[in-house]
């Protein structure tokens, strides 16, 4: 349950914290002392190990299956503890730090449309079909927690309005919850398969 309470907690404070903001006016010690502590000092990388592949109406194997599971998986495990780096730093980050933070949106989103074309276009074992779906929406959401709370979140806040807010935190949190974690987790044990996704 750590990762996705993780999220939860991150994505309030993320509201919390820029709501805050907007309530003093930062001097100009305090603006110093922001861009010294932005998250462009601290090294971001774009992971290169992206879910690809360009079969299409053919039969996937078990193993493929498992392989295929843990690449995703594992990869957007990368590109989200790359993402918290900038997006904890968010009401100080630089240009460039949004750039980069755009760059791994973007990757993120193609790991998570190859996966889903992958499960969609192909023959993957009966036992996998529902498993895998409930992986791929519960990661994709869990990322769209990340990447959309500066348009969806913040402009709630800014607006004042906790419907909007409260429409942003039901669209991701219906698929991904810790009941669907556990649902994953326990398949994920049953099928052997070892991934760094749930790890702190």
């Amino acid at each position: 349950m750590k990762r996705f309470t993780l999220y939860v907690l991150m994505a309030f404070t993320i509201v919390v914290m820029y709501a805050c903001s907007h309530d003093t006016m930062p001097n100009e010690e305090s603006n110093k002392e922001s861009k010294e502590n932005s998250a462009s000092n601290v090294p971001v990388k774009i992971p290169d190990d992206l879910f690809v592949s360009t079969k299409k109406n053919e039969t996937i194997s078990e193993d493929e299956m498992k392989a295929s599971i843990k690449k995703y998986m594992d990869y957007s495990h990368v590109i989200d503890k790359e993402m918290e780096t900038i997006v904890y730093e968010y009401e100080d980050a630089t240009e460039s730090d949004r750039e980069k933070l755009n760059e791994l949106i973007d990757q993120g989103k193609k790991n998570d449309a190859n996966f889903n074309d992958f499960i969609s276009n192909n023959s993957i074992p009966d036992d996998y079909k529902e498993p895998s779906k409930t992986i791929y929406e519960f990661v994709s959401s869990i990322r769209g927690i990340l990447t959309q709370f500066d348009e969806e979140i913040v402009g709630a806040v800014e607006n004042g309005s906790l419907t909007e807010i409260t429409d942003f935190a039901s669209e991701h949190f219906t698929r991904a919850n810790g009941r669907q974690q556990l649902k994953i987790e326990k398949f994920l044990d049953e099928k052997k398969i070892k991934t760094t996704y749930f790890d702190e």
